[in-house]
């Protein structure tokens, strides 16, 4: 992969956080906040690699949501690499509120430069420094 990192299978990182209230919805946890933690945790395996103008968008999502989490309980996503095909990495995704499984699945993001990466979106739906 001339110009990106180096990134290959059994790479790993993960996400947590000690849920409150804020992040629950009627008492339950969202699809949308435990697909956001198991992104961030795909992200964690990236981010530690790029060079100043890299970063990754989300392509994919294929997450089997059965469980919830409660406030005070901790939130802990975990993410793997499982393939790599040039830009594009794809991750096992599993998370946990405490010690029971809630989740598991895939994602898929791509390597972008991040300046072309923005200059190709419209000026008034993004800031500039809204991509980690």
């Amino acid at each position: 992969m001339s110009g990106w990192p180096e990134y290959t299978v059994g790479m790993t990182a993960s996400e947590s956080r000690k849920l409150e209230g804020s992040d629950l919805v009627d008492g339950a946890l969202p699809t949308m906040t435990l697909h956001l933690f198991c992104e961030m945790a795909c992200h964690n395996v990236l981010a530690p690699h790029y060079a100043a103008d890299d970063a990754s968008v989300g392509r994919s999502n294929d997450i089997w949501f059965w469980g919830d989490a409660a406030a005070g309980e901790s939130l802990h996503c975990e993410a793997v690499i499982t393939a790599v095909d040039g830009r594009r990495i794809t991750f096992n995704v599993f998370a946990r509120a405490g010690t029971r499984e809630i989740a598991r699945g895939t994602h898929e993001r791509m390597l972008v430069s991040r300046s072309r990466f923005l200059a190709s979106l419209p000026r008034r739906r993004i800031a500039a420094d809204a991509l980690p």
